[in-house]
Formats: structure tokens, C-alpha cells, sequence
């Protein structure tokens, strides 16, 4: 999987290059996530292509991963989603557990431990 990391304000984005489908293997998005809060990180926004949707398998590593920052003290955001994805982390009241911002310049002007 292509994922670009760089870090953009309280931030280490980890922006996925390819769409996110049924298919889609997110455990190297998870592997890459645990190393970066080896490494130190604690603040991780995930951005999707607007052709990605969710499906069981890539929710419950999103979840997963929620956890895992969570328990380093940390936060997770989702980037830049598409309609799709909004209603379904809606639905499953993923949305309330997570923060969501429309706009990457939005990473920057909101401290992630607030």
C-alpha cells in the first residue's frame, strides 16, 4: 500500500495514495501507525482518497488503530473525507470517537490535545 507520512501541525498525516476499497489491506497502514508511536509520534490524521469507501475490514483496523493511539496518549483524525465515509463512521458512531477535519490547513490551526 502507498501511503505518504509527514507531519502537518500536532499532526503525522498518513495520507493513503490509493483508493480504499473491499479488497483494501489495511494492516501496513496499522504496522506503519505502531511504528511511528514507537518511534515517538502520538497525534495521527488519516487521509483517504475521495474514491475510498469502508468496508468491515478496513473499519475495524481503523478502530484498531484508534486504540492503539489512544493508549499512547494520543489522537486520531480523519482527513479530507468524502461523503461516504463521513456516513459511515456516522452510523457506527466512529465519528464521535475520532475527530474529523475537512481541510489538512484545519491539522494546523487545532491542537490535537485539546
Amino acid at each position: 500500500m502507498n501511503i505518504d507520512v509527514y507531519k502537518k501541525g500536532a499532526y503525522l498525516v498518513f495520507r493513503i495514495q490509493e483508493d480504499v476499497g473491499l479488497s483494501t489491506e489495511l494492516s501496513d497502514l496499522r504496522k506503519r501507525i505502531e511504528q511511528e508511536l514507537s518511534a515517538g509520534a502520538r497525534d495521527v490524521a488519516i487521509a483517504f482518497t475521495q474514491s475510498s469507501y469502508l468496508y468491515t475490514k478496513s473499519i475495524a483496523v481503523l478502530i484498531a488503530c484508534s486504540e492503539m493511539i489512544k493508549d499512547a496518549g494520543g489522537h486520531l483524525a480523519i482527513v479530507e473525507a468524502n461523503k461516504d465515509i463521513l456516513d459511515i463512521l456516522s452510523v457506527i458512531d466512529f465519528d464521535k470517537m475520532i475527530r474529523i477535519y475537512s481541510a489538512e490547513e484545519e491539522l494546523v490551526s487545532s491542537p490535537a490535545t485539546t
